[in-house]
């Protein structure tokens, strides 16, 4: 059973563990050009710089808008990975979950990778034909399997997902903090926090075995986010993108395979640093 548990970092920390390996080996992407491209013109004498708005007639019209520089290369990688017997057997749970990696690579030097779209999804066969395989509803797996990213061995974003349900707690404090009791003697007395805070500490913790923890995001075609605003993960130069899969509990159907689709941009960091630049707010005080 290939399973590579190990403990998240704040966990580690805490247990005085060495941190996780990272992966033995990750391709590094290939640029869409050879030779590294100019940098950024600089702004006109305009207010804002390169980021000002001008009244210009563009040539083309709008056939501008939709033509993209050769340097910037549209990247896209699919995973997918057979079942092994270790994902069915009984001994898988959340203390002994079957982990094993998707896909990793390495962002180029001098480059910068914009990620737009995340597709984690499991198969299963359709029963009608040989070899052909169809899609399984969304998040009929979420109480067996988690998938995770990790850029540089860290979750970006604020996730949490309890995929381990958590009984209705008796008490109403269960997200607060513990308050002191009555002065006494010696002043207050701190009073033990209720047992809800470690019903739920316990269940926010169930993934650390593998070392996703919270950030372990339930089985189902989408990206995490609200998928009503745009979406985007930024990986620099020379970081280390790594995709997981986390089974904690033994799958009880017949799989097909496991896919992670991943897809977005690959450009100069220079370009990267002078976009961003041009996305913060106008500070309209007086100098």
């Amino acid at each position: 059973m290939a399973n590579d548990s190990f403990i998240d970092g704040s966990r580690a920390r805490e247990l005085r563990l060495a941190p996780p390996p990272a992966p033995a080996y990750a391709p590094v992407l290939r640029p869409g050009a050879s030779a590294m491209p100019y940098p950024p013109e600089p702004g006109s004498a305009t207010t804002g710089g390169s980021c000002a708005a001008q009244r210009v007639q563009l040539a083309g019209g709008a056939l501008s808008s939709l033509m993209v520089h050769p340097f910037v290369t549209p990247f896209e990688q699919l995973y997918r990975r057979l079942p092994e017997e270790g994902m069915f057997s009984p001994d898988v749970s959340p203390q002994r979950p079957f982990a094993f990696e998707l896909g990793a690579f390495q962002v180029p030097d001098r480059f910068a990778l914009c990620l737009f779209d995340l597709r984690p999804d499991v198969y299963r066969l359709s029963g009608l034909d040989a070899g052909d395989f169809v899609p399984v509803e969304a998040r009929r797996f979420s109480s067996i399997m988690g998938f995770e990213i990790t850029v540089d061995q860290r979750h970006p974003g604020n996730l949490q997902y309890q995929l381990d349900p958590v009984a209705i707690q008796a008490t109403a404090q269960a997200f607060t903090r513990a308050v002191s009791g009555p002065a006494g003697a010696g002043g207050l007395i701190p009073q033990p926090p209720p047992a809800s805070v470690f019903n739920i500490g316990a269940a926010n913790s169930f993934a650390n075995a593998a070392g996703a923890g919270t950030a372990l995001m339930p089985q189902r075609p989408t990206r995490y986010g609200p998928l009503s605003v745009p979406f985007m993960l930024v990986a620099r130069s020379k970081q280390t993108v790594q995709v997981r899969c986390v089974i904690f509990r033994p799958v009880s159907a017949a799989l097909a395979f496991i896919e992670y689709d991943i897809a977005g941009m690959l450009f100069p960091t220079e370009w990267l640093d002078a976009m961003m630049e041009c996305l913060k707010p106008i500070n309209n005080q007086p100098r």
